[in-house]
């Protein structure tokens, strides 16, 4: 059976992007899956190479521009990629009308927000009682989450509650329109977010990539993404 084939960002190619994409190849790889990475230099290639793939994933990363959601830069913002912004907003906008499944993790499922006309917390450190930027302890829970019964979600996880880890220092705030809160962390922030109208459009907060390997719920995310692609591929 041929290998269902996701685009994914690549954004650097440091050891340390390299360790980090490597969990979500292991991930997919896991699921069945194999991926393609898309490069931010040419757009037009990008979107094109993008085209052509089964399924998206939007992976984790650096701070979305204040901008595109309308609000000024503030200090606890990091500084923004404006060419990955713009790629990846553009990359939603080609994808989304394909009916191919979508899937966004941390910077993911903020991008997904912002494109769907949803805003950003800039920085949630002064209002957090979660510790949400916890990258020390990736390989393990550190919050809890509620996930909302009769979503997609919740039908894929088979959980009401879950234990995630968390690396992240700003969040969903406004949804976006067309888009369901699907989690919620147990201070109050967005954990997950999908898209009712679509087959499967779903971002998440936290990083299941980092707990996959060990946690069979976690790779359920993985599995039914690429299951959606797989489908989407028999068409």
């Amino acid at each position: 059976m041929k290998k269902p084939v996701i685009a994914m960002t690549l954004a650097g190619k440091d050891l340390f992007r390299r360790y980090m994409n490597s969990k979500y190849v292991q991930s997919l790889r896991r699921a069945g899956a194999k991926v393609r990475w898309i490069e931010l230099g040419d757009p037009e290639k990008a979107i094109k190479a993008m085209l052509t793939c089964d399924g998206l994933l939007l992976p984790g990363g650096g701070d979305v521009d204040p901008a595109f959601y309308g609000q000024i830069k503030t200090p606890e913002c990091n500084e923004p990629d404006f060419v990955r912004d713009t790629l990846e907003l553009q990359m939603l906008k080609d994808f989304l009308p394909t009916g191919k499944p979508i899937l966004g993790i941390c910077r993911g499922i903020q991008v997904l927000n912002v494109f769907c006309g949803g805003t950003l917390y800039q920085d949630i450190k002064g209002i957090q009682t979660c510790r949400h930027s916890d990258f020390k302890h990736r390989a393990q829970g550190v919050h809890g989450i509620t996930i909302t019964e009769g979503t997609q979600l919740h039908r894929i996880l088979g959980e009401s509650e879950l234990q995630v880890n968390s690396m992240h220092h700003q969040a969903a705030d406004k949804p976006g329109k067309d888009l369901t809160v699907a989690a919620v962390s147990s201070d109050g922030f967005i954990e997950a977010l999908e898209m009712p109208s679509h087959r499967f459009c779903i971002g998440l907060q936290w990083h299941p990539e980092h707990l996959s390997r060990r946690n069979a719920v976690q790779q359920k995310v993985f599995d039914a993404f690429v299951a959606a692609c797989r489908e989407t591929e028999s068409v």
